[in-house]
């Protein structure tokens, strides 16, 4: 077969394939051998009658048919193989009826991914950022600590900011009843927005059985734009008054908020501390991450056929769709509580889509230039790491191929990092203990760190994905 292939800038490929009759012939013939082990004819045992005869059974041109089929598949095949050529979907047929003896042609018209072209990506650089702790820090965490040991107790004084308070609250607005409640609890602070606004002001001074009315302006920018900015009237009655009552911040306080792992106020203190420190390390790297993902996307040049947006935009509403099952909803009850129709949903969802799918792109081709893989000792950690936190997966070859490719891009992205910034001062000092390890520990123990840690991306919700688009390979039928 005579077959080549043309490249359209709309990132599609046409493949025209000229065969000739000669070559018809010897498929049919293979389509014969096919057949006959699955036509039953009268007289013969299934395999063993000859063409004349099944061709009076099902009809000669039939057997041609077949025969051309399998051409049009194998052509197919070849050519996504020998022009490197990863399919989105199922390639259009344009394939005329065939005339006994004579020489045949038809194409095959198939988005495709078109590789995307970076930058020179190992000309950027960027620093690390070096976080540090401050003692107000600590602090701000201990009074959080003390706020939850908090207690209450009842006192017979007039309201103070801080104070709980149980009232009988009822609100109106333009002779509109908004509110009417009764028994409720409220935290007094100077810090409240939205609906009551500027109601704690006014409770100030107010003592268990007294009534106080009041007007307030509800803000302009509450959710309700039919109350937005309109005079709210209060009737106010308070029941009870408590005062937070925080334990000290002392030896027995440290030993009861890290359940007896610290005894004194300073190692406390130092534990909070090294948390601290380390979110802030996790944050500051994800911004590194980010950015230089987001440098090498905006220097790349890319075609992006639109089915490829399409399926990931199907793939988020698919994530989002499991996130709402756990609150008990489903994608049609959020989308009639937020006015919308699947279409304006999907429109809505297209820029984040796009963003993810060159992500993914720039990824896949920094991982082929710099001949990343991932090896099978690494999957069979990446199950194993998942199992250990309790979130095991099937081992689908879905599955593992989703791995594979998460874990692949999120090595390219470790690459792309080790590259554009200078190496951390850790990394240094360890790196003649680092080169004792063997290959094997590194990569199981790179593997799990990727799991735990979450820098792969959902592979339950992306395991029936593939590469960069490569969503069906399956040859033409």
């Amino acid at each position: 077969m005579k077959v080549s292939v043309e490249k359209l800038p709309n990132s599609e490929a046409v493949l025209n394939v000229d065969v000739t009759w000669n070559e018809m012939e010897k498929a049919s013939d293979k389509a014969y051998r096919k057949l006959v082990k699955q036509v039953d004819v009268q007289g013969f045992r299934r395999g063993k009658a000859p063409r004349a005869l099944l061709e009076r059974r099902v009809g000669k041109e039939y057997i041609y048919q077949e025969g051309l089929d399998d051409l049009i598949s194998e052509a197919y095949r070849n050519a996504l193989d020998e022009h490197e050529l990863t399919p989105i979907s199922q390639p259009k047929l344009d394939a005329p009826v065939f005339e006994m003896g004579q020489d045949y042609h038809f194409s095959l018209t198939v988005p495709v991914v078109t590789p995307v072209k970076l930058g020179d990506y190992k000309t950027l650089h960027f620093e690390r950022d070096e976080p540090a702790v401050s003692s107000e820090e600590v602090d701000k965490e201990l009074e959080t600590f003390q706020n939850n040991l908090a207690e209450w107790q009842a006192v017979e004084r007039p309201v103070e900011y801080g104070d709980r308070i149980k009232a009988d609250l009822k609100l109106t607005s333009e002779d509109k009843q908004i509110s009417d409640l009764k028994d409720n609890t409220f935290e007094i602070t100077n810090e409240r927005h939205g609906l009551f606004t500027g109601m704690d002001e006014e409770l100030i001074g107010v003592s268990a059985g007294e009534s106080k009315s009041f007007t307030t302006t509800i803000p302009e920018d509450y959710s309700n734009e039919k109350y937005a900015g309109k005079e709210a009237s209060y009737e106010v009655t308070v029941h009870s008054v408590e005062s937070k009552q925080v334990p000290e911040i002392d030896d027995a306080f440290a030993a009861k908020v890290s359940e007896d792992q610290f005894d004194n106020v300073e190692d406390l203190r130092k534990a909070i501390g090294d948390n601290i420190l380390e979110r802030k390390k996790r944050s500051s790297t994800e911004e590194l991450r980010e950015n230089a993902l987001n440098a090498v996307i905006e220097q790349s040049e890319f075609v992006i056929h639109p089915l490829l947006i399409d399926e990931e935009i199907h793939e988020i509403e698919h994530q989002f769709g499991h996130m709402l099952e756990q609150q008990h909803l489903n994608l049609d009850q959020y989308l009639q509580m937020t006015g919308k129709n699947h279409e304006e949903y999907h429109e809505e969802l297209r820029p984040d889509a796009e963003k993810r799918v060159k992500r993914q792109m720039v990824l896949e081709e920094i991982a082929r230039q710099e001949q990343i893989t991932v090896e099978p000792a690494e999957i069979e950690a990446l199950f194993n790491a998942y199992e250990q936190i309790g979130q095991p997966l099937p081992r689908t070859e879905e599955q593992i191929r989703g791995l594979m490719l998460s874990y692949r891009r999120e090595k390219a992205l470790t690459r792309l990092i080790e590259q554009t910034t200078d190496p951390e001062e850790e990394e240094v000092n360890d790196q003649e203990s680092t080169d004792e390890v063997s290959e094997e520990t590194t990569s199981v123990a790179n593997a799990e760190a990727a799991a735990v840690a979450g820098a792969t991306e959902n592979p339950a919700a992306k395991a029936e994905e593939s590469e960069t688009g490569d969503q069906n390979t399956k040859t033409a039928e």
